[in-house]
């Protein structure tokens, strides 16, 4: 549903990398590479998000590290609705094995628009691949080893770091 909202593919890998886990930070160059769109594409849109205060940066050397901006007045609206969508609850249930967990998306572009989790775990345990099914379809949750994730990174565009995820008491963090 938030696909036939946020018709920029590029606005809605934004608001998934950084408001499903709001802890995460990028610069760039390497959003480009995660997303696999052109660098003024993805200029245009984080520049719009900072003129709204949807996120903020700092500068480290001669980069801009953009994050999610916790003082912006909808910012705990747009994690929960961000994190509905991608059905994070439900992430949330399947990694009660691990105390943190590397979560990536890889993006389906079809029909439907599917997004997919990939979790990093060592060793990987195929037999943990999981369908969470949904009112709008399924989505995939795919157990990898880091270096699967590597290969992943290089052949599947759009895949993005969502971050290192803190599992406490069985629940992922819920953006605020």
């Amino acid at each position: 549903m938030l696909h036939h909202l946020i018709t920029s593919k590029t606005r809605l890998r934004l608001m998934l990398k950084f408001f499903l886990n709001p802890g995460t930070e990028g610069y760039l160059r390497s959003i480009t590479r995660e997303f696999g769109d052109s660098t003024n594409a993805v200029r245009v849109e984080l520049n719009r998000f900072v003129d709204q205060n949807m996120l903020t940066y700092r500068m480290e050397k001669n980069l801009k590290i953009y994050r999610a901006n916790p003082g912006y007045e909808a910012y705990d609206d747009i994690c929960e609705l961000v994190q509905r969508y991608m059905n994070w609850s439900k992430l949330a249930e399947l990694l009660h094995f691990s105390d943190t967990a590397n979560v990536f998306i890889k993006e389906e572009v079809t029909d439907n628009h599917l997004f997919h989790f990939v979790v990093e775990e060592e060793p990987a345990d195929f037999q943990k691949d999981q369908i969470i099914y949904t009112s709008t379809g399924q989505i995939r949750v795919y157990m990898r080893n880091t270096e699967d994730i590597l290969e992943m990174s290089e052949t599947w565009k759009p895949f993005f770091h969502i971050g290192r995820i803190k599992n406490t008491d069985g629940c992922l963090p819920l953006g605020k």
